[in-house]
């Protein structure tokens, strides 16, 4: 579905944040996109959904296709009609907006009212708490409600991919496995996921396939479930070694002993 080759972006022309990224998000699959702050991650995200530009950086290398058509050369608005759209990082909602708004926000690219409406109800069933909140403003829900709600936000296109930015951030852990399941869920029904997490474990319990970032680059591509078990990664990349674990931002910054080439 998704096809990155080659991708390399820089931010005010001179400064290099991914160089030479390939990754594959197959259909109607969870793929997570996992490294250290400053790894390149959400940079990535940018360069798919098209939000490069407002933060001074562009590609400079490289193509992006989504069903075999090049999106790096469309707008926003046009990327989110074929079908993408993306949860950023922390939420970014309007705080003074109730939750019906914020979700009506989330379709404004979308025409046919029908569409509109059938996502709507979606939203609704997918999170039961937000319909008892329906008229609430959104900067009065709980965090785990926020996060619902930007979620929500984002299936309200009724996209054929999701792009996922630190969902479970600032949040409890019980509520960190309810945004996991509704993550699975919203994948069994068929919505292809690329997910972005600081909490690798996490991640890679629900993820099909999964890549590994450092300093711009892939360092490790593998199915998830050999990523979990690899010691190398378990150590260096997921803080998970002789029975902790820890989320990679807990991580400390150097370079591993790696089993495998790069």
């Amino acid at each position: 579905m998704l096809l990155l080759q080659d991708i390399a972006v820089t931010y005010n022309g001179i400064i290099p944040a991914v160089q030479g990224v390939s990754i594959e998000v197959p259909d109607k699959t969870v793929v997570a996109l996992l490294g250290a702050n400053g790894a390149g991650k959400t940079t990535i995200l940018r360069a798919i959904s098209g939000l490069l530009h407002i933060h001074r950086a562009s590609i400079t290398r490289g193509s992006i296709l989504f069903d075999g058509e090049r999106i790096d050369t469309l707008n926003t608005t046009q990327i989110v009609q074929r079908g993408i759209s993306q949860v950023l990082e922390g939420r970014r909602l309007f705080a003074d907006l109730t939750v019906d708004e914020n979700l009506r926000t989330g379709a404004i690219s979308t025409r046919d009212a029908k569409v509109v409406s059938r996502a709507y109800d979606h939203v609704m069933d997918l999170f039961p708490a937000l319909r008892e909140r329906r008229k609430s403003s959104a900067g009065y829900l709980s965090g785990g409600e926020q996060q619902m709600l930007a979620i929500g936000r984002g299936l309200m296109t009724s996209p054929k991919l999701l792009l996922l930015d630190e969902p479970s951030l600032g949040l409890a852990p019980f509520m960190v496995q309810q945004i996991r399941s509704i993550i699975a869920e919203i994948n069994a029904g068929g919505t292809a996921v690329l997910l972005v997490e600081q909490n690798a474990q996490m991640a890679l319990s629900i993820a099909h396939y999964g890549y590994v970032l450092e300093t711009g680059k892939v360092a490790l591509a593998q199915p998830a479930a050999v990523l979990m078990e690899d010691e190398s990664v378990r150590k260096f990349y997921l803080g998970l070694h002789e029975g902790e674990e820890r989320s990679m931002s807990t991580v400390r910054q150097r370079r591993p002993e790696r089993k495998w080439d790069l």
